[in-house]
């Protein structure tokens, strides 16, 4: 069974965490999976591993491991990968609790077209 794990760094602020949360809910409206997580790298819980042990007990096997990032860099080339042991080429496979699950690794946001129109909106509620 298919599921995701929404990655987000952590903060001390409440929003950070309440964010992710509201996110992964609009996730589930596009993801044909049902098996849905959100893990963070710091400063707030549940970690990633503990999201993946999660979303295993509830039956997934090929989990998308997406960070909620808008560029690449350090946490999404490195600190994301090596939580969960690594990825060649955007795939592994880990084994959770006598089980093998397949994760596939996600690109950040990056310059989407939508990233910007969502900008221009926030400076037309200013208008």
């Amino acid at each position: 069974m298919k599921g995701a794990i929404l990655v987000g760094h952590g903060s001390r602020l409440s929003y950070n965490k309440e964010l992710l949360t509201k996110l992964s809910e609009i996730f589930k409206e596009y993801f044909d999976g049902k098996i849905i997580e959100i893990g963070f790298m710091e400063m707030n819980t549940p970690k990633i591993m503990d999201a993946i042990v999660s979303a295993v007990k509830k039956g997934a096997d090929e989990l998308y491991i997406i960070p909620v990032f808008l560029a690449k860099g350090v946490h999404t080339t490195e600190d994301i990968p090596n939580e969960v042991g690594g990825f060649e080429n955007g795939k592994s496979t880990i084994e959770v609790q006598g089980k093998k699950v397949k994760l596939i690794y996600c690109e950040p946001i990056g310059p989407d077209r939508r990233i910007a129109e969502i900008l221009w909106d926030r400076v037309k509620e200013k208008y």
